[in-house]
């Protein structure tokens, strides 16, 4: 595996002091994915920073693959685990932030892999992935670093479009598809109605809904989506409430309500920074708008509908 921990590595020392990044430095574009990887990639997308140093928080998410472009650095877990970036790399679902710290200047381009995604594409259990940065190599074999290896030098050279890569991603990952047995599709879609019913939903009314045992149904449950029910409750509950206070269009009923889902203030200042990187008082700062976009209704679409 090429990609090695920070404590193995040399840290660039003429790196300006760290920062978070300001809307104005960044570009970013999000894409819809072609209709025949839908069920597999929620969204594809394309970031681009010419600032010597670009860092930011990636909140607990759905699964990544990211096409390093230009730029090295590091992705720094909860657990404390730093992995320098690789030309391509698959992250899993996340539990936590997770921090990124790029050399820049810096492009990448990449995709979100929803539950069922992640399993169809790699074939691996999501939770052996799980806050966990890996070369995508040792999954899709050497032919994805070639592709990542193209990518870099035609975008450098001016020769390639971000479509033109949405496309070449689009048929190598397609040719990776793997089957998955019904009930465990079907078993995905009442999670993701469960999930979307209302912002903090009763994990027994979700095994009250499937017809196997509570271990079976956690089991795969967890093989998809990284965690146990449970966790997502928890997970969800603070990424949408964040979701929501970035959100412009909210209303002070709208905010009271994702207040009245946690203890106190301080467990909700607790968890939003847990998952997010960032206190609830900074979520709509000048300097979060990469965060916001991984914060977008856009990134709930495996959910059935957006309980806002």
């Amino acid at each position: 595996m090429s990609i090695e921990r920070f404590d193995k590595a040399a840290p660039a020392a003429d790196l300006p002091s760290p920062c978070y990044i300001r809307p104005s430095q960044i570009e970013v574009a999000q894409f819809v994915p072609p209709p025949e990887l839908a069920p597999f990639v929620t969204q594809f997308y394309h970031f681009r920073c010419d600032q010597k140093r670009v860092r930011d928080a990636q909140p607990a998410a759905l699964g990544h693959i990211v096409f390093y472009l230009q730029g090295q650095g590091t992705l720094r877990f909860a657990d404390g685990q730093i992995y320098w970036n690789d030309p391509v790399s698959l992250f899993g679902p996340g539990m936590a932030h997770a921090e990124f710290d790029i050399a820049g200047p810096f492009e990448d381009f990449g995709l979100a892999l929803s539950p069922l995604g992640f399993v169809a594409l790699t074939g691996k259990p999501a939770t052996a992935y799980a806050d966990r940065m890996v070369d995508a190599a040792d999954l899709f074999g050497p032919a994805i670093t070639e592709m990542a290896v193209r990518f870099r030098e035609a975008r450098g050279q001016g020769n390639i479009t971000v479509r033109a890569m949405v496309e070449q991603t689009t048929a190598f990952l397609l040719a990776y598809l793997k089957p998955v047995p019904p009930s465990h599709i079907a078993l995905i879609d009442t999670v993701g109605q469960w999930l979307s019913r209302e912002f903090d939903p009763d994990v027994e009314a979700l095994f009250a809904r499937v017809d196997k045992s509570r271990s079976t149904a956690t089991r795969i449950i967890r093989r998809y989506f990284g965690a146990s029910p449970k966790q997502l409750v928890r997970k969800y509950r603070a990424l949408r409430a964040a979701t929501l206070l970035c959100d412009p269009d909210a209303t002070p009923a709208m905010r009271a309500r994702v207040e009245s889902l946690f203890y106190d203030q301080s467990h909700m200042i607790r968890e939003i920074r847990h998952f997010t990187g960032r206190t609830p008082g900074a979520l709509d700062s000048d300097d979060t708008r990469i965060l916001r976009v991984w914060l977008s209704k856009d990134n709930f679409r495996q959910l059935e509908a957006y309980p806002g």
